[in-house]
């Protein structure tokens, strides 16, 4: 490319860089609500496995990732495109005539205030920001897929269950590959001076190069470690992605109530959450319910009740699908309905099934009312016209209730028959009128 035509395309390039980076910005920026409302709405009625939330999680970083870049690019452009707007004007830059600098000062002030160093620096920094975004989002991906192809193999092929579950183990084998990815172990590659062997080296490092989609990116990071200083490169690049993880994972513990999203960043109050002490969340109640939000596990109409009734709502999740099948089985509940010989026979066939999935769902939910259990719970399934998520609804009678504070516990049981554990599902004060 000749230099006329370099500086025609830098006089554009820049412009679309600013365009791209503008809007993957923004859609990356809103993407922190969209993957909030999809995996809240949708985490009760899917069974998500371990290869589901390491891509969950994964695609989460990655969106950080690129919008710490494009960030960053746009940041250097608005300063870039400021000082080019002031350099055009005054073209001839610092007018010394005026301001009478000192000749060691005149010699600083043009050493330092050189226009062409200004911007080309600028531009530089600013087109790398646009290319560490895109370069690291596709390590990140790579990381991700030798991630799942090898707890693939542990889980199906060795059966290491208890391995691949565990959190230490895949935080460990992420920074690994992270730390292959970016070739800081690729010093430790050897040949053994063996022919076959170094052969099946040679294959085996094939098949990973573009298996793990290092094929894409690993010629531009070779370009950048042969001509930078590899320790800042490689100190740099783990930084950059830690920094994305950390950030992803104290936005996804805001919405996440557990699992390993729960590393908090400039909160010291101790104190302040205590398992044992009552929390009014806002999605337990339905009058403060945004746009959007759901229930998540269920709730009543108000933390303040002024009706004779109160309305308590829990949502399905499919954790409860195998227990309440169980107990439905021991209660001999018929999942096909028979043919009748008369209205009769129906209609004291519907009764006794209705009898048996209250049974069945009384099994399942102990709702506990200022510590007395309340017995026979009448039961409805129920589809929520705010949240549209499918769970039970029953009505509680408070109309002699206590007026002021009162608690409400709803626990629920799970397990065999021999080993059923009953776990609190929902706690929560509400005051009465």
């Amino acid at each position: 490319m000749k230099n006329d035509q370099k500086a025609e395309y830098r006089s554009i390039s820049w412009q679309l860089e600013t365009i791209i980076a503008g809007g993957l910005f923004y859609t990356l920026f809103i993407s922190t609500d969209f993957f909030k409302n999809f995996y809240i709405q949708k985490q009760a009625i899917l069974n998500l496995n371990h290869y589901e939330t390491l891509i969950f999680f994964g695609l989460y970083i990655l969106t950080r990732t690129l919008l710490i870049g494009f960030g960053a690019n746009l940041v250097l452009r608005t300063f870039w495109v400021a000082y080019m707007a002031i350099y055009n004007w005054y073209p001839n830059g610092v007018n010394y005539d005026k301001i009478n600098p000192s000749d060691s000062r005149k010699k600083r002030l043009e050493l330092r205030y050189h226009r062409e160093n200004r911007l080309e620096t600028l531009e530089k920094w600013a087109s790398l920001s646009f290319s560490f975004a895109i370069l690291f989002a596709m390590v990140v991906i790579s990381t991700i897929v030798v991630c799942l192809l090898i707890d693939a193999f542990l889980l199906e092929v060795l059966e290491l269950d208890d391995l691949v579950y565990n959190i230490t183990y895949n935080y460990v084998l992420a920074a690994v590959i992270l730390l292959s990815q970016l070739g800081i172990l690729a010093q430790f590659s050897f040949k053994t001076g063996k022919k076959v062997v170094d052969k099946i080296l040679t294959a085996l490092n094939t098949f990973y190069y573009y298996i793990s989609g290092s094929f894409l990116y690993q010629r531009e990071l070779l370009i950048l470690r042969s001509n930078s200083k590899q320790w800042i490169l490689l100190s740099f690049g783990v930084f950059y992605i830690v920094m994305a993880t950390l950030i992803s994972i104290n936005q996804l513990g805001a919405f996440f109530y557990g699992g390993t999203f729960t590393v908090k960043s400039f909160d010291d109050r101790e104190t302040y959450e205590q398992p044992s002490v009552y929390m009014i969340r806002n999605n337990y109640c339905e009058d403060h319910l945004n746009e959007n939000e759901v229930f998540y596990r269920g709730g009543i109409q108000s933390e303040v009740i002024d009706e004779n009734y109160l309305k308590l709502f829990i949502v399905h999740w499919f954790w409860f699908d195998d227990f309440k099948d169980s107990v439905l089985t021991d209660l001999d509940f018929k999942k096909e309905i028979p043919i009748f010989k008369n209205d009769s026979i129906r209609s004291a066939f519907f009764d006794g099934q209705r009898t048996k999935y209250q049974q069945a769902l009384n099994t399942l939910f102990t709702v506990e009312l200022n510590t007395k259990k309340l017995d026979s719970v009448r039961w409805d399934r129920y589809k929520h016209p705010k949240t549209d998520e499918e769970g039970y609804v029953t009505f509680i009678k408070v109309d002699t209730l206590k007026q002021g504070r009162n608690i409400m516990h709803v626990r629920r049981r799970y397990g065999k028959k021999d080993s059923q554990v009953s776990q609190n599902w929902m706690s929560f004060p509400f005051w009465k009128e």
